[in-house]
């Protein structure tokens, strides 16, 4: 194996072998579009470093995939160019019950979903099935001013997140400096904010004229949604746009019950093993926590597994 430090390369042989541990490919576009349904791109909310390595490297000594099309998503949220992973937006967080009125719409200028569902890693029941929740885009968080006055945007505190942990983005208490920076759209007028923004006036106007009806009679026929039951207000209006988001994905190479990554026709691949979510063992829906276990599981297995190999020369 051929690795960099610095400017020089450094080369690594395994005395027995090697376990492929190299997370998903949240971060590799292509691969997105190629492989997860129903998004035309996805940002993650985890580790901006997985980017599929470990599949390619795998795949280039003839390893089978599986899972490819499993991934801890969609949610909503904000992506911009200068973080390298996705913003949670506070009145999209389930708990959260904030003063002012917020819809999302989509491309059409149109809602799609109940906003505030909590979805399970980004699914939602479909006709009694779990679906991806749709993410059209670009999307679009609507917003009066009783909303953006209401404190931070971004939900800050959750229990887990790069941008939370690791990036430490201080947001500004009042909005103001993600305004400036255009992170966030204001107008005076829905009319006004459909123009900026590129949607058809008509359109978001009657989505947010339904909206605050739906509000007055206490029931959101379209979507069912119950949680922060608020119209829009009073302007300036504003609006931040949405994409979709995930934690991680799972499929990868595929590995048996001994952890070996197998070729096609089920055949192993000598001396390479793989453990955690490279590959796994999660196929059409992403168990909660279910990777924690299973790095354990697997990386011991592994570990066991190529320990026991004989060393070559």
């Amino acid at each position: 194996m051929r690795a960099e430090r610095g400017e020089k390369s450094v080369f690594v042989k395994a005395k027995k072998g090697v376990v492929l541990t190299c997370g998903g490919f949240e971060n590799n576009q292509e691969m997105i579009r190629n492989y997860l349904p129903g998004i035309p791109c996805c940002y993650t909310s985890g580790s901006p470093y997985n980017e599929g390595d470990g599949i390619t490297m795998a795949m280039s000594v003839g390893a089978d995939l599986w899972h490819m099309n499993n991934y801890a998503g969609p949610s909503m949220a904000l992506k911009v160019p200068e973080v390298r992973t996705s913003f949670s937006m506070q009145a999209l967080h389930y708990s959260k019950e904030i003063l002012g009125g917020m819809i999302v719409v989509g491309p059409d200028g149109r809602r799609f979903c109940d906003e505030k569902y909590k979805t399970r890693h980004g699914k939602v029941p479909v006709n009694g099935s779990w679906l991806p929740l749709s993410t059209p885009c670009p999307m679009y968080m609507v917003f009066d001013h009783a909303l953006f006055s209401a404190g931070p945007l971004y939900d800050a505190h959750p229990s887990h997140g790069w941008t939370q942990i690791v990036e430490k983005y201080d947001w500004s208490a009042d909005n103001s400096r993600e305004l400036a920076k255009g992170w966030v759209t204001r107008a005076d007028s829905i009319s006004a904010l459909a123009a900026a923004i590129g949607l058809d006036a008509a359109a978001l106007g009657e989505s947010v004229a339904r909206w605050n009806r739906a509000c007055d009679a206490g029931h959101d026929a379209e979507f069912g949604r119950k949680l922060m039951m608020q119209p829009l207000g009073d302007g300036p209006y504003y609006a931040v746009e949405l994409s979709p988001s995930m934690l991680n994905t799972q499929g990868g190479p595929r590995r048996n019950e001994r952890a070996q990554i197998v070729r096609p026709d089920g055949t192993p691949i000598p001396r390479l093993y793989s453990a955690g979510e490279l590959g796994s063992i999660y196929s059409y829906l992403y168990q909660g926590t279910g990777n924690i276990g299973e790095c354990l599981a697997f990386g011991r297995i592994a570990g066991r597994n190529a320990a026991a190999e004989t060393a070559w020369g």
